[in-house]
This record gives structure tokens, sequence and C-alpha cells, in this order.
């Protein structure tokens, strides 16, 4: 099949790419158009400070650089008040509920006895085999929390007061493992705050 040169300008005055391959006549249509990004609009310029009210600032004897322009009526710089960026987190609040007396369960690693201590908070230390315990803070999670309880203690040698303690910090009763008393022959847990 021929095409005529009717047939062959109307697709070529048309802007329609076309090939010929043996007897089939294969039209191309055009490329969609070319559509531009949307333009931002500039920002403003900045307003021009006049000539007369621009002083100039140089650098200190021994600093190389360029001079330095600065409006002459123009306060000084404020402090930052920003707030701080999105990602970081606000810290958690501390809800934590006091409580006046400290129940911790001893065990003795010597013969495996165990048992408990009811201790209050600020009170005389209590003695559980060869180390004092004094309780300096206790408290609890509020109910609508996972439930939780922490101890401050300071566990001491019973036989030498003047001695540094074995061990003093906080204690969980969600990490019962996490706190070793020094040499003792006593481990200690949380069992409760109230």
């Amino acid at each position: 099949m021929r095409v005529s040169a009717l047939a062959l300008a109307l697709l070529l005055g048309s802007g329609v790419a076309w090939a010929q391959n043996g007897q089939s006549v294969i039209v191309i249509p055009p490329a969609p158009p070319i559509v531009s990004v949307p333009q931002v609009p500039a920002p403003p310029p900045a307003p021009e400070v006049p000539a007369e009210q621009v002083q100039s600032q140089t650098l200190p004897p021994g600093q190389t650089g360029a001079t330095q322009t600065q409006p002459a009526s123009s306060p000084a710089p404020a402090a930052n008040t920003q707030p701080p960026p999105p990602d970081v987190a606000p810290p958690p609040p501390n809800d934590w509920v006091p409580g006046h007396t400290a129940v911790l369960g001893v065990l003795n690693e010597v013969d495996g006895s165990t048992s408990q201590l009811s201790i209050p908070v600020g009170g005389q230390p209590a003695k559980a085999g060869d180390v004092l315990v004094s309780v300096q803070a206790c408290a609890t999670r509020p109910p609508q929390e996972l439930p939780d309880d922490a101890v401050f203690l300071t566990v001491q040698p019973a036989n030498d007061s003047s001695a540094a303690p074995l061990y003093r910090g906080w204690m969980l009763r969600s990490a019962p493992g996490a706190t070793v008393v020094g040499n003792a022959a006593e481990t200690f847990r949380v069992v409760s705050c109230s």
C-alpha cells in the first residue's frame, strides 16, 4: 500500500511523525506538551537602609576578613526564644506518688532463706544478716499507669558504720536483677511501697 502525496503532506503538516516499514505505515503521535512548573513567588526584597544610618564595623587587629555593616539604629539581637525543634521529645511528667514505707524481699545467699523487711522512709535502718538497710525515698506509679514501685536505699556493713556503703541508689520492682549489693550475702528486691 502506497501513501499518497496528499496523505503524506497531511501527516507532515500536522506535526505527526510517521515511518514506513515495507508495506505498512506507522504513525507516531506527537509528544505531549511540556508543562512548566508553577513559579514560586520570590520573597519581598529587604528594606534598604539609607547610607547615613549605616556604620561600618571592622574586625579587631590581628583578624582578617571582610568589613561588616550593620544598621546604626538596630536594637541588640534578642535571645533565641523559639520553641525546641519538634523532633525533641518533651520530658515525661514525674507523676510518681511518694510513699511512707518500703517493703523489701531479702534472700540470704548462704542458706537460701527468704524474709521481708518493712522499713519506714527516713526511719531507723533495719538489720538483714550482716548489713544495715535504710530507706531515703519510696515512690509508686499512679493507678492509671503500668504498676511499678521504686525505693532509694542505702546498704552498709553492720559491723562498721564508718565504711563506705555497699550500695546506694534506686531499686525498681520491675527490674529486680538490675542492682547488685556489693559482696553482701543478702540480695534485695522491692516488694512494694505504700
